[in-house]
């Protein structure tokens, strides 16, 4: 079937380009639509219920709302855990999901469990869903800027609340623009109590009244003259947008009349406009400000979503009457550069890719032929992505970019293979003085079965046999290279969601590659490569069209963009682009197919290869010794050059030898002391996230003088732009905040603008000293997507932390003390980072309602608690309909009556009889510690205690170690209670628990693939020999670039073991077809036929090995925004094809020892 496609191909060329163009089309079609982010969605599959009880304390909420909601939604089908968070006000439980399942599906369940979950919470208690978003959904935040005549934060949070919000909440795919900073306006009643007690009026008597004055009524329909009339009463308050009008209305209602007369709210409260209880404010570079957060739905184009807003913004501008909306954190600009890295790097490997190719065959046509495979390749691509559903990113593109090397590879051997036989041809019809222009013969029979270069075969029948003598050694090589994949596959959790991408795109684009090279590359080799003795005129006039249309490109084009990044002018730019495109078309005219012979790369290659392989073949032992030192150092690298050399040192021991005492062994085994390993290699966004830890009982508006003050100091580093801080939280159940966390995002200036020598590091070093306050405990180093990532997928503000089980909060709150006196003890961790989580650190004011005392006033424990939340806490009654506007109206007792605690006692409380007495007569007050807020993992409470390793150690190996260690110390926990490791290290644990069988089993699975091509297990092992070959130079390059080991790192091993073994194949498979054809009688005959076969081949696998190299330092020497993450996928694949040319030496060496072994032992057959 291979055969009959590729003779199809051969024959019917135009076809198979036109077809390739119209694929290609779609497949830019397919790019366009696809979706693209900086990084694929890692955010856990949650569904999160927010559930308001405005005024209640974190003890009730979790006592009454968290707990029944999180045991209740435990039982939802595919739940896999359910963490709860009680907060002042406010319940947060977010319910994870496997990845498998539906989101969509996920939330209908939750809804579903929460109809039933309702009944056990308390009255006016309603739970609602999130907003169907994931932890990555927040792409935009902007704050409102007001005109030069000024507008104060109330005026600006109405506009952002009735108008802005509204306006982009309509874009399509947004889910949500929460709101954030500024004043809710609201009506206040201030209630003086003694006015109560003289007009004898009650708190519920005042609260009816002005609930009954805030109501449109409708009496239906009156017909006269002819015409039907609508009745309707006109009765809420601030319905003609006066405001001051609202107030006076408010002033005027009535309350009762006693002997006539009307007591009003007037007479007894001061009615004004003032803001409401708020939790969350935000900053801007040290300026209170207004602003909003734009949340993307699920499963939408950010950069598309991004867009839309941006145009919306620009349309509704206007109409804001001065105010104008700033962009302050853009995801978009973090999306584009690492595209445009990305983008760049894939470029470059194009570029460089077809220089190596015309550099080994000096062939400009066979160069285009190689060249023009790879965007066709990489087009096809895009079809498979957006038929699968995978979107653009840093890692499917780094797939693409890692794949670019392997890519080429194929339509290198294809087409190395046809030019050789086509130019061994081409000599053959000149020594026999045969003319060139001899048609091409019908392939309608069957070739013969070896290609014969006599002249009764056609160029066509050349290129068919060329290519079929080296398709079945690339489709080996492309099979085993898509099935080293398939570990990736098997990852699971948010190193799924990263590199799945990744195995996606690159599979894709090496089946896309193997598709071009035995289709595209024989038609275009039939249609391009054929020597061209055109005469001089035809040469100089093609060169001059295609000088033209060069110059002319460059000129209107390109030309200024080239010409400013290399200082020059348009003029000479357009000069160098003319004089190129004529040597070009002249080449193209004149160029001819050449012998190897007469190419110099190709005889520098064959003559530097001849000498050592023939020494190879002439002394197996000593040259298979230089690999097999080389695996004992890629091991040294791995685990460290002690462990290698400590039994050797033992042997040597035992014969009286100390090798520690020979100069410079002691040196020279510390130079690689083993591989540490991490967690995973964050994505450079260009900004950092600034999370510091205040102690729970800072007010709201000290944390805001924190705030504000943090945000001005670090506004004045050098390297950063934008300073943008909030505490509390957005209006959103994406952001379960505590008033008193602060959250920083710093926009950082572009780095051509840094200080020369300072790094981002540096950078962060210099916000956590300047913003390091008394009070404040310094924050870990996290960036905006990866700072949500980690707060919605372990409930922390770290990477990685202690968390704690157990029942009771006091008992909670001591182990979390105990636990981190322990942390700070290893030597492990710094110390200053230590960070354990206040558990009963918010101070409380309670009061405890003498039941008895209360009842001899008529009371009961309700009515108390009643009087105390409506005067003290105050109560939103009703709000205003203020035409799209409403704000609430509040009660509450004056503010000089609540401002010291002592004096809450005195608060008077107008009984059911009547009489009015101080509250202190019907409850007791005491203040106490409590709960600021309370988290709960699956019904039971939790606490933490986060830290940051010091370095000595890898992530995995100290947090292991650490964890041993609380074990080991016994830190005090009481019966019943636990302890872990959290963090995000824990998806790199899980990662390497997979890989560590995984990887065995696949490249077991590359050998049997291997042996299925040769079926001969010896052969198969000597071709299967260069991935530990690869492996050992992978690991020696890790080592040197000082990378750590991660899922990253690990995925370019996996991609390197894909590569290790092509080159082998490729010329295992062509010393088999010689040892075929010739007969051998003696070892002489079997080491002349193996150094001829090698000969034959080590020009494409030095052209696929050089190539592969070339293709990757784009991707090592990029510095734009993502590159630090394919770098570290690069890096073991450069290392390992740096060590893969020991493969055209070992496969001969040992195919050839295979066979003289057989011929000594006489059984040696074809």
């Amino acid at each position: 079937m291979l055969n009959t496609l590729i003779r199809f191909c051969v024959k019917e060329p135009w076809l198979v380009v036109l077809l390739s163009i119209g694929l290609s089309v779609a497949g830019w079609v397919s790019f366009k639509a696809i979706p693209i982010d900086a990084i694929p969605n890692i955010g856990e599959n949650q569904v999160i219920v927010l559930t308001p009880w405005p005024g209640r304390s974190p003890k009730d909420i979790e006592d009454q709302v968290t707990y029944p909601l999180s045991v209740s939604l435990l039982a939802v089908p595919g739940a896999e855990s359910v963490r709860g968070k009680s907060m002042f006000g406010y319940s947060f439980v977010q319910v994870t999901f496997k990845d498998e399942i539906d989101f969509y599906w996920a939330r209908s369940r939750v809804s579903e469990q929460l109809g039933s979950a309702a009944s056990q919470l308390p009255e006016g208690v309603v739970p609602q869903l999130g907003p169907d978003a994931t932890g990555l959904g927040q792409v935009y935040y902007y704050t409102l800027q007001p005109p030069e005549e000024g507008m104060g934060l109330a005026d600006l949070r109405s506009l952002q609340d009735f108008v802005v919000k509204y306006e982009l909440q309509a874009v399509e795919g947004v889910s949500e623009v929460a709101s954030i900073g500024g004043y809710v306006r609201q009506y206040q009643i201030e209630v003086d109590p003694d006015k109560l007690r003289f007009h004898n009026v009650s708190l519920d008597q005042l609260a009816m009244a002005v609930k009954g004055s805030n109501l449109d009524v409708g009496a239906k329909t009156v017909e006269t003259t002819g015409m039907e009339f609508i009745v309707r009463s006109k009765g809420f308050l601030g319905s003609d947008g006066d405001q001051s009008q609202a107030v006076e209305d408010i002033e005027d209602t009535v309350i009762l009349q006693r002997d006539g007369v009307p007591v009003r709210v007037r007479d007894i409260a001061n009615v004004q406009i003032g803001p409401d209880f708020r939790r969350g404010a935000l900053d801007y570079n040290g300026v209170e400000a207004v602003g909003g957060v734009v949340v993307m739905r699920y499963g939408e184009n950010p950069r598309v979503v991004i867009e839309r807003v941006k145009e919306k913004i620009a349309a509704i501008t206007p109409s804001l009457g001065g105010v104008t909306i700033h962009g302050v954190y853009d995801r978009s600009g973090l999306i584009d550069e690492t595209m445009a890295t990305l983008t760049h790097a894939l470029r470059d490997e194009i570029i460089i890719t077809a220089i190596v190719i015309l550099l080994f065959l000096l062939h400009i046509r066979s160069s285009f032929v190689v060249a023009i495979c790879l965007p066709a390749a990489v087009l096809m691509s895009f079809i498979a992505m957006r038929v699968i559903g995978v979107g653009a990113n840093i890692m499917s593109l780094a797939g693409i970019a890692i794949a670019i090397g392997t890519m080429v590879d194929m339509a290198i051997i294809v087409s190395e293979n046809i030019y050789q036989h086509l130019s061994d041809w081409e000599k053959e019809r000149a020594r026999d003085k045969e003319p060139k222009t001899g048609g091409d013969r019908d392939l309608g029979s069957p070739p013969s079965p070896c290609l014969s270069h006599s002249l009764s075969n056609s160029r066509s029948e050349v290129v068919y046999q060329a290519t079929v003598e080296v398709a079945p050694a690339v489709v080996t090589a492309v099979a085993t290279t898509i099935v080293s994949f398939l570990p990736v596959f098997f990852l699971t959790g948010r190193d799924y969601k990263l590199f799945s991408p990744l195995a996606y795109t690159k599979t894709f684009a090496i089946a896309a590659a193997m598709i071009t090279a035995i289709t595209i590359v024989p038609a275009l080799c039939r249609l391009m490569l054929r020597s061209s003795v055109r005469r001089k005129s035809t040469a100089l006039i093609a060169g001059i069209v295609l000088a033209g249309l060069l110059g002319m490109a460059a000129h209107f084009l390109w030309g200024v963009r080239v010409a400013e990044r290399f200082g020059l002018d348009v003029w000479s730019v357009t000069a160098i682009a003319a004089t190129l495109g004529f040597l070009a078309g002249w080449q193209l005219m004149r160029e001819r197919i050449r012998p190897i012979d007469e190419i110099p790369s190709s005889r520098l290659v064959r003559w530097i290869y001849a000498a050592r392989l023939r020494y190879a073949l002439q002394h197996k032992v000593i040259a298979l010794s230089f690999p097999l030192g080389l695996m004992i150092i890629g091991v040294g690298a791995y685990v460290g050059m002690p462990t290698v050399l400590r039994p050797v040192e033992k042997v040597a021991n035992v014969f009286g030898a100390e090798l520690n005492d020979f100069p410079g062994y002691v040196d020279a085994k510390h130079v690689f002391t083993g591989l540490q390993s991490d967690d995973w290699i964050a994505l450079d966004e260009g900004s950092w996230f600034y999370m510091p830890t205040l102690y729970p009982a800072a007010s709201f508006s000290q944390a805001m003088q924190v705030l504000q003050t943090q945000d001005v100091l670090i506004g004045q580093i050098p390297e950063v732009k934008d300073v943008l801080g909030k505490i509390g939280r957005v209006e959103s159940a994406l952001d379960p905040a505590p008033a008193a966390m602060i959250e920083t995002y710093v926009m950082l200036k572009p780095q051509s603008e840094w200080r020369e020598g300072v790094t981002a590091r540096d950078v962060w070093d210099e916000i956590n000293r300047v913003a390091t306050l008394p009070g404040v405990t310094p924050a870990s180093a996290l960036q905006p997507i990866e700072g949500r990532v980690v707060m919605l997928q372990s409930g922390i503000k770290a990477p990685m932390a202690i968390r704690i089980y157990g029942d009771e909060l006091d008992e909670l709150a001591t182990a979390a003390m105990n636990v981190a006196e322990e942390l700070k003890k290893s030597p492990l961790i710094n110390s200053g980072t230590v960070n354990p989580d206040i558990v009963l650190g918010k101070p409380y004011v309670e009061f405890t309602v003498d039941r008895e005392a209360a009842s001899r006033y008529g009371m009961n424990s309700s009515m108390v608690n009643q009087v105390i939340e409506t005067a003290l806490g105050g109560m939103n009654l009703i709000n205003t309909v203020e035409g799209r506007e409403r704000y609430p109206v509040r009660i509450r007792y004056n503010r000089d009556l609540r401002e010291q605690i002592e004096g809450l006692k005195r608060l008077p409380v107008v009984t059911h009889s009547g009489a009015v007495v101080p509250l202190e007569e019907l409850a007791t007050l005491e203040t106490t510690w409590g709960p600021g807020a309370i988290s709960s993992e699956n019904g039971r409470l939790v606490a933490h205690v986060s830290f940051m390793t010091n370095g000595l150690k890898g992530d995995l190996e100290s947090v292991e170690q650490i964890e041993r260690q609380l074990r080991q110390a016994q830190t005090g926990l009481p019966p019943g209670y636990s302890l872990e490791a959290v963090g995000s290290f824990r998806n790199q644990i899980e990662a390497n628990r997979r890989l560590m069988w995984i990887i065995p089993l696949v490249i077991g699975i590359n050998l049997l693939l291997i042996y299925f091509e040769f079926r001969n297990f010896p052969i198969s092992l000597a071709v299967f020999s260069g991935i530990p070959v690869a492996f050992a130079g992978g690991m020696i390059a890790v080592a040197v670039m000082g990378v750590e080991l991660n899922t990253a790192v690990w995925v370019g091993f996996i991609a390197l073991f894909g590569l290790a073994v092509d080159d082998g194949v490729v010329m295992a498979t062509y010393i088999h077809q010689r040892i075929k054809k010739r007969p051998l009688t003696s070892l002489e005959d079997i080491r002349s036929t193996v150094y001829e076969a090698g000969l034959k081949r080590i020009r494409p696998c030095m052209m696929t090995t050089v190539t592969t190299l070339a293709a990757l330092l784009p991707v090592l020497l990029a510095t734009g925004r993502g590159a630090d993450v394919a770098r570290a996928m690069a890096i073991p694949v450069f290392g390992g094809m740096l060590a893969e040319p020991f493969t055209s030496f070992i496969v001969p060496t040992l195919y050839c020892g295979y066979l003289e072994l057989k011929m000594r032992l006489q059984t040696f057959t074809r």
